[in-house]
């Protein structure tokens, strides 16, 4: 059985050299530009090489993200960008758009493309056509189960799963919420976690079913008591969330998950409780099996906080005016971070310490502690610890040490009259290098075999040791320690620039695509619809291509809109069918996708509307033989969820309590906006939450036709028939 890679995050490059040395058998991280995570430190070129490098004298991998969607004022510098990957060899990138997969899959047909989760990849279809695209692997939408993954691995591409970390609480991550709120967007690396803020759960558009909640907020994803079944279910890689994380989450998560593989290809049983302890100090936001192992509605979800939750230490049982008195269920040190949950939360180090009145540097669980300081009332409050001075000091004394080392084979020659040779193996590459000299010194005094063995046995600064070497002396030839130093170092560097050369594997799958063409129809309004009063007035007007997802039964209907006629507009590849067009919400926003699409037989493409007129001005779409769209009216979906907030504000453990058929409901944030919600309990009760702001471009049409977009986009998500009409007779195509 092939073993499973466990793939870790960085940020920076001191984490990565965590992440490895702590087990990761690959990394994923980000340049300084086109990442999802651009608020991570991320990595200059020169530490890219240097990543690359260290990774692969270990044996590691290196994925660099470039999984944002890309606009036309971009190209130029991404094109560099991924010539520059390809260039330094790392071992794959990892996109979103659907440009950029068609740009490299054609000008570096080599390069391995991972496809992100971003693309909303939940069935065998999209596998299939990606796996026809040269796609070497593909990581799952989140939503995925575990029992739907185990059918996939029979196609021949790979499957990577999130197993721990961060939740997204739109379906996959793909979410318009921030940048539909501050132009901050998820998509190009920006997000700035509206999900994780309050918000009032409204009721038939007055009652308030649950007052200023994260109703949004999804616990930390934790599956390594299930890592055998994972295991099993032959997924090529487990992915932990963090590019965010500081190296103690790294270094905990990646160990707990390294010692919980290795004893199962090992078959020897292992004790968890300490290496689960030390990831929840490093970060939780309390833990959840989630849609992989199909975790109930009502748990996935964390209403208290959202912020890191630590592990309980125990609970305040005395206060005074300079001491506060804590009965420990944790053990607790000197250095460990605080936070005592109250109505106003209070965060402290530990700097002093004291047990039964004696100084003390640690304390075990059970014994009541007296800390010095001076808080407001906190007397009965529950204590997390949040941050362990025991992990930090751990971390530290590990790094201190080279822990990935690969044996090495070596034979030593040393003969007079001949050149000294030394010969090393590392199981696959062979390297030779002798001194430049014939060794003509001879000696009365010969070394032993151990001494030359000791000698270039000197490799701690390296990645090897000696499992084996043979010394061949002929007892007479004498070397300088300063020659016999350099033949080691010179060894060693040919045999490091050998693994380096080697260590990148190559795409292999044909790009086969046949170039399609369409004939462009006049210019012409679309619709799409929520309601049969809607759908009907348009009819009045003589529209003909109407959108509806109002009576839709497909699956992911949350952002499906089901044509009335023989056509649908499609949000994922998993709802491809005949005569589909691409709607907004695929992100489309630069010629290389248009292609893609338009190749793989979409004759209607609508743009992101995360495309600004700005950057819209730098594309023509005359001489394209594709009909190309753009929203022009109407509220975007920010979210699309299979997590239903109103079951769980009801008090139902599980989805289908169908409570919302009755009634309508909204989201009220911080500043009184409304964002309505529409319900679809014969979907699996998957959710779509809509934008309070409208999109209006309705003045800018003779403009956009200039351009050679024909088709425009109107959408009717609450709008009464009267306001329907209104829209509809200000629009002149």
């Amino acid at each position: 059985m092939k073993k499973v890679e466990l793939l870790a995050p960085a940020g920076d490059l001191d984490t990565l050299k965590v992440a490895i040395e702590a087990g990761a058998d690959a990394v994923y991280l980000a340049g300084k530009k086109f990442g999802a995570r651009q608020f991570a430190k991320n990595f200059s070129d020169e530490e890219l090489k240097e990543a690359v490098n260290f990774a692969h004298l270990r044996n590691a991998k290196i994925y660099v993200t470039v999984n944002t969607i890309i606009f036309p004022s971009e190209w130029e510098e991404l094109c560099k960008n991924l010539a520059f990957l390809y260039e330094i060899k790392v071992d794959a990138i990892i996109v979103q758009d659907l440009g950029v997969l068609s740009y490299v899959r054609q000008t570096f047909p080599n390069f391995i493309v991972h496809i992100s989760t971003q693309m909303n990849i939940y069935d065998e279809k999209s596998l299939k056509l990606f796996s026809d695209l040269g796609v070497k692997r593909v990581i799952l939408a989140r939503e995925v189960s575990i029992n739907e993954i185990k059918k996939f691995t029979k196609y021949d591409i790979e499957i990577e799963v999130f197993i721990h970390g961060a939740l997204c609480y739109c379906s996959s991550g793909n979410c318009l919420m921030s940048y539909a709120i501050g132009k901050r967007s998820g998509n190009r690396g920006l997000c700035a976690q509206p999900c994780r803020k309050n918000y009032t759960l409204i009721e038939d558009l007055q009652k308030q079913i649950v007052v200023n909640k994260p109703v949004m907020s999804m616990k930390d994803l934790c599956t390594i008591d299930q890592i055998d079944e994972l295991i099993e279910a032959k997924i090529a890689s487990f992915k932990i969330e963090g590019r965010m994380k500081n190296q103690e989450y790294v270094y905990t998560t990646i160990k707990a998950y390294r010692n919980a593989i290795d004893a199962y290809y090992s078959a020897q049983p292992i004790d968890l409780s300490m290496l689960k302890n030390d990831m929840k100090v490093s970060f939780n936001r309390q833990f959840t099996k989630g849609d992989l192992f199909n975790d109930n509605n009502f748990t996935i979800t964390n209403w208290g906080t959202v912020n890191h939750q630590g592990i309980k230490l125990g609970r305040v049982i005395n206060q005074t005016a300079s001491y506060i008195e804590i009965k420990l269920e944790n053990s607790l040190e000197i250095g460990d971070a605080l936070r005592i949950v109250a109505k106003d939360d209070q965060g402290f180090y530990v700097q002093k310490m004291f047990v039964n009145n004696c100084e003390r540097k640690k304390a075990k669980a059970f014994e009541v502690v007296k800390l010095p300081i001076r808080l407001p009332k906190v007397i009965n409050c529950e204590v997390l610890k949040t941050k362990s001075q025991k992990v930090i000091n751990e971390l530290t004394e590990y790094m201190k040490l080279e822990h990935q080392k690969f044996p090495l084979f070596g034979k030593f020659i040393l003969e007079v009259n001949k050149k000294a040779k030394l010969l090393l193996s590392d199981g696959i590459n062979e390297v030779e290098v002798e001194t430049s000299e014939v060794i003509l010194n001879t000696t009365n005094n010969p070394q032993s075999d151990e001494f030359y063995k000791i000698k270039l046995n000197k490799l701690n600064d390296t990645v090897f040791y000696f499992q084996d070497l043979i010394i061949e002396y002929d007892q007479k030839a004498f070397i300088s320690l300063k020659d016999l130093n350099k033949l080691r170092r010179e060894a060693i560097d040919l045999l490091n620039m050998k693994r380096l050369n080697h260590s990148t594997e190559f795409n292999n799958n044909q790009w086969h695509l046949e170039e399609k063409h369409f004939n462009k129809s006049l210019p012409k309004l679309t619709v799409i619809v929520h309601n049969k009063e809607q759908y009907d007035t348009c009819l009045t007007f003589g529209i003909t291509d109407i959108y509806t997802d109002y009576d839709s039964k497909q699956k992911n209907t949350a952002r499906l809109a089901k044509h009335s006629t023989d056509y649908s507009m499609i949000h994922n590849f998993a709802q491809t069918s005949i005569h589909n067009a691409i709607s907004p919400y695929f992100n489309v926003t630069n010629y290389f996708a248009i292609e893609l699409l338009k190749n793989l037989g979409f004759a209607k493409i609508y743009l992101s509307y995360e495309l600004s007129l700005t950057e819209l001005e730098k594309l023509s779409f005359q001489n394209l033989d594709v009909n190309i769209g753009i929203p022009i009216y109407g509220k975007m979906d920010v979210m699309a969820t299979t997590h239903c907030m109103i079951a769980k504000a009801k008090g139902y453990q599980n989805k289908g309590c169908l409570q919302c058929l009755n009634h309508q409901y909204q989201l009220l944030d911080e500043y009184n906006n409304r964002f309505n919600i529409f319900t679809y309990p014969s979907d699996g009760c998957t959710l779509r939450i809509i934008d309070y702001k409208l999109v209006n471009l309705i003045s800018k049409i003779d403009w956009l036709k200039e351009r050679g977009i024909n088709l425009f986009l109107v959408t009717f998500t609450t709008e009464t028939k009267e306001e329907v009409i209104k829209v509809l007779q200000s629009i002149k195509i």
